[in-house]
């Protein structure tokens, strides 16, 4: 297989994506090609869009929680690829016609939607249910034994964004715009946190990383075994607190994502040196080890409300798409990250991926321009001398990182499509803020 031929545009792994659904999740190696004028006159488009919105939009760069909640520059999402309706219509659908991170209010009215004119904090939104929910999670992972007790709570003394629960929690308020979390939706942000920690700590000892949420990881501190049995503890705790929640169909939905955490993981330490350079092996791994917690865990908390079956049904799979396209978001900008980060903001060394032999996006999309010297170091796993550096600098090179970025942009215009099929609301309006957040970030 020819690697310089894998990997064509963005808009492959779009494609490969949009097919996934809650019952089937495949990466069909379709290919197709675009010519370098029509490439040309998209990217000059962009770049003439973006110049004038960048005359409105010079707003003050503020920071919550790692997440920047004013862009820098404007960016504009190009292309109307739509993800497919629901049976069911929820409310609205807003008209987004200028896909572009909020960078102002006069940003947010380029939008078109009912976020004109507010930029909203969707974590001080949330700030009451998380703050009750870190204290839970406390509580849901002690134990009896002193030292499973410590290791198990490791992290949950440490502060962080919550991303993950704090994004249930606002699926569950948008869907209908109820006003009101119940309990048991409550509970399933909390089972989504701990299932995300426990792949941490599982991740870590894999990854041989020493670093994590800006402190040193739980198997630095207390050694390979404990952190895999602190793990092993939270997945347990997590499972016992699902089956209390007494739905068949939310606890299939996140045992399945237990299931995709291990086969992602899977993928990720035993690439052989052909899937190494696949892009949709890439993707598919990415919706494992990332997007399908988003996507499930979002699913399952529409389940779990209080409006009719036939609105739940369809809203359930809206919130599907939204937290699968937020994931893939989430994930290609961390991977991006790892190449413009540093140890501060990141709260792990630049170049780790590398470091650990994985190949991402960027350097997916530099192997376009620099097969030749790149093939070579991705089936070696980056292990020559001076293999990590001459990468990151192909990659800077390259149009690697931009078009990744991209990529990122896409699924987070995406995401946005799905929120705006909820009925017009503040928590509607933070999902979408939400995921201009998501690739915005630097940390």
């Amino acid at each position: 297989m020819r690697s310089s031929t894998i990997i064509r545009n963005k808009v492959l792994a779009i494609s490969c994506l949009n097919q996934i659904s809650s019952q089937h999740h495949s990466f069909p190696g379709q290919r197709r090609q675009y010519g370098t004028k029509l490439r040309l006159q998209r990217e000059q488009q962009r770049s003439e869009i973006a110049s004038q919105l960048l005359s409105k939009c010079n707003a003050e760069r503020r920071v919550s929680n790692g997440f920047d909640l004013h862009a820098s520059k404007a960016q504009i999402h190009t292309g109307s690829k739509s993800a497919p309706e629901p049976s069911k219509k929820i409310g609205n659908v807003a008209d987004v016609s200028i896909r572009s991170v909020m960078a102002s209010a006069a940003g947010a009215a380029a939008l078109g939607g009912h976020l004109a004119g507010k930029v909203i904090d969707p974590f001080r939104l949330m700030e009451p249910q998380l703050r009750s929910l870190t204290e839970n999670l406390k509580t849901l992972a002690s134990a009896d034994n002193k030292v499973l007790d410590t290791v198990s709570r490791y992290f949950f003394d440490v502060p962080g964004k919550r991303f993950r629960p704090a994004l249930v929690l606002l699926v569950a308020q948008a869907s209908p715009p109820t006003g009101e979390i119940s309990s048991e939706q409550q509970r399933l942000a909390e089972i989504t946190e701990m299932i995300h920690t426990a792949s941490l700590l599982h991740d870590d000892v894999m990854d041989h990383a020493e670093i994590r949420r800006g402190v040193p990881s739980l198997n630095t501190v207390h050694g390979n075994k404990l952190a895999i049995l602190a793990g092993d503890f939270l997945l347990s705790r997590a499972s016992l607190n699902l089956a209390r929640l007494k739905n068949v169909e939310v606890i299939e939905l996140l045992s399945t994502v237990i299931a995709h955490l291990v086969e992602g993981e899977i993928m990720q330490s035993r690439t052989e040196t052909s899937e190494a350079t696949n892009f949709d092996y890439y993707m598919r791994k990415t919706y494992l080890k990332t997007a399908s917690l988003l996507a499930h865990s979002c699913k399952g908390v529409v389940l779990l409300g209080k409006a009719d079956e036939g609105v739940k049904e369809s809203a359930s799979e809206v919130a599907f798409e939204y937290g699968k396209h937020l994931g893939l978001a989430f994930q290609i900008q961390d991977d991006v990250l790892d190449f413009e980060g540093d140890l501060q903001s990141l709260g792990k060394t630049p170049g780790s991926d590398l470091r650990e032999g994985l190949t991402t996006a960027p350097v997916l999309f530099a192997l376009e321009k620099y097969s030749q010297e790149l093939e070579p170091m991705i089936h070696r796993c980056y292990k020559g001398e001076g293999d990590v550096e001459r990468t990151m600098q192909l990659v800077k090179m390259s149009e690697g990182v931009a078009r990744s970025r991209e990529l990122a942009l896409e699924h987070s215009r995406l995401a946005i499509e799905s929120a705006n099929k909820f009925e017009p609301s503040v928590t509607r309006d933070a999902l979408v803020q939400l995921a201009h957040l998501v690739v915005d970030r630097k940390a």
